[in-house]
């Protein structure tokens, strides 16, 4: 092998390396596993919902992870993040960052990714910036919302 090939190759294996690591750091969410909260009341989403709850959401490099509480609200459907503000009573316009279909009490978890490519990016702005954000869990009476609220560190 001459000199210039061993150089070209060299060359070559630096390029390939440098991309495959930023197309690792694109796919992934936040650096570090960061718990958000918010406190879930039918007011903040202008319902006249009356039951309440608390939603725990932690999003780590790869993953979303969520467990939801609440009461005195009827059958939930579901739920998902939003961007602040929450419009006057009606709908919300498409989750930045749906969670299930049938949300429960049971907590889960889903790969970043499961939402696409966009997946990572919104967990990383959503981590830098919670307070810009809030939970919906939905029901039957309250499709677009029956209780909700603004994220928050934990």
């Amino acid at each position: 092998m001459t000199r210039s090939h061993a150089r070209r190759l060299c060359a070559a294996t630096i390029v390939l390396a440098a991309l495959a690591s930023c197309a690792a750091t694109a796919a992934a969410g936040p650096a570090a596993n960061v718990v958000l909260k918010a406190t879930l009341t039918g007011p903040y989403l202008h319902t006249t919902a009356k039951g309440a709850g608390t939603a725990t959401i932690t999003f780590t490099p790869t993953k979303a992870c969520w467990k939801f509480s609440y009461h005195g609200i009827d059958k939930p459907n579901i739920s998902g993040i939003h961007q602040v503000p929450a419009p006057p009573a009606g709908y919300h316009k498409r989750s930045v960052f749906p969670f299930t279909a049938s949300t429960s009490m049971t907590p889960g978890c889903e790969a970043l990714d499961r939402w696409g490519s966009a997946g990572p990016g919104w967990a990383k702005k959503i981590v830098a910036n919670p307070g810009g954000y809030y939970v919906i869990v939905g029901t039957g009476r309250y499709p677009n919302g029956a209780i909700g609220g603004v994220l928050h560190r934990a």
